[in-house]
């Protein structure tokens, strides 16, 4: 949010005038506090969306590695390569 010195003068000057000089700080407080409350949920919920979209993409490239590891034991059965050993079994 971006205001200018104007802006904000003309808010303050609203702002003495509504609440008045003895309740004028008290509410700057609780605003101040509200913005920081608010600051932290959205940096909590930023974390935590982080961290789903983080395992997401794990999973789906652990599922992109398991259907490349199962085409590559298919491809080393029909060559006759033990899959242990990794050796050539003689042909039959």
């Amino acid at each position: 949010m971006n205001l200018t010195p104007n802006e904000v003068l003309i808010i303050s000057l609203v702002a003495l005038i509504a609440l008045g000089p003895k309740q004028l700080p008290e509410a700057v407080r609780r605003v101040a506090k509200g913005f920081a409350d608010l600051r932290r949920f959205s940096s909590r919920i930023r974390s935590e969306l982080d961290d789903v979209v983080e395992g997401a993409v794990e999973k789906s490239h652990d599922e992109e590695l398991r259907r490349q590891n199962v085409g590559l034991d298919s491809s080393a059965n029909l060559k006759g390569n033990d899959r242990e050993t990794g050796e050539s079994s003689p042909p039959k």
